[in-house]
């Protein structure tokens, strides 16, 4: 029995979609054996490509590598495999790719690059390839020019946005015929500098995007901005900023009231809003009922 043996691994998760509509238009017996041959193709692949099959799991797959380069090959090879699937039997799969240490324990492998792996594929869509920046660290020169930064995001128990990339395995002139995503970095150099102002009381508040999170509430220790009142949580809300601008994210237990310059009041309770205009913000009790704690947002462009 192996327990708690940790390695450094890439994890390869890859999941068919479109398999309910084949169980009904071809009936159960003849989608399960469909699925069998092309779940068995993904394991042929991966020992091919110096792979070990982990387990499946339904319609998806976890394989392991030692070698980052081979586990974006063996990614390539099942999208090539898949292309005949498709026409053939509208089925695609989405893959999602991480490397990093992993726990090894009675061969199955645990941790946060399989926790990653797992989160990429459920953010890809059919016949893409979706890797982490470990793995962009793992490529050849040669492999590294099919990838493309494909968004920012953040990852299953994560506090800040990772980037991830997303692999062209088709043809090369994909990269260059897909819309072109910029970067938060390059979003934030391509649009005015804003800041957004605070008014409350006789206080005036500057909040620039380097300074959010922004937290609102009765907490002294956490809040940037403390306002003492029953209907008041402790984290009552916070402002963000992202990808050019600042947003409103409510935790509360009795919600935000936001009234937009041009626009109705409405309520928010564990949502988060865009701050596009300037607004009334109310926490806990509609703008028309509060006495001292509304907030008056405001936004200028350095």
């Amino acid at each position: 029995m192996m327990l708690n043996k940790e390695k450094r691994r890439a994890v390869l998760f890859a999941d068919i979609s479109g398999s309910s509509a084949l169980y009904k238009t071809k009936g159960n017996s003849q989608a399960k054996t469909i699925i069998g041959q092309l779940l068995s193709e993904i394991q042929i692949l991966t020992i091919h490509h110096k792979g070990r099959v982990v387990k499946t799991i339904g319609d998806e797959v976890m394989v392991s590598f030692l070698s980052g380069q081979n586990c974006i090959d063996t990614a390539i090879a099942i999208q090539e495999s898949f292309a005949a699937s498709y026409t053939q039997h509208h089925l695609m799969v989405s893959i999602g790719v991480s490397f990093g240490s992993v726990l090894l324990e009675n061969g199955d492998l645990f941790g946060e690059t399989v926790n990653d792996a797992a989160f990429l594929t459920k953010v890809a869509k059919g016949s893409q390839i979706l890797f982490s920046e470990a793995i962009l660290e793992e490529l050849t020169i040669e492999q590294k020019s099919q990838a493309r930064e494909f968004d920012w995001v953040k990852f299953k128990g994560a506090k800040e946005n990772s980037p991830i990339f997303r692999y062209y395995w088709q043809d090369s002139s994909d990269i260059y015929n897909e819309t072109r995503f910029l970067s938060t970095e390059v979003v934030l150099d391509e649009v005015s500098k804003q800041i957004l102002t605070l008014l409350h009381d006789d206080s005036e508040i500057l909040i620039e995007p380097e300074l959010t999170p922004f937290m609102i509430g009765r907490n002294l220790s956490t809040c940037q901005l403390v306002l003492d009142d029953t209907q008041v949580s402790r984290e009552h809300c916070h402002i963000s900023y992202s990808r050019g601008k600042f947003v409103l994210v409510d935790h509360s237990t009795n919600g935000c009231y936001l009234k937009p310059e041009n626009g109705l009041e409405f309520y928010l309770r564990r949502e988060e809003f865009p701050l596009l205009e300037n607004s009334s913000l109310s926490l806990g009790v509609p703008a028309h009922k509060s006495t001292s704690h509304l907030i008056q947002i405001r936004y200028q462009n350095n």
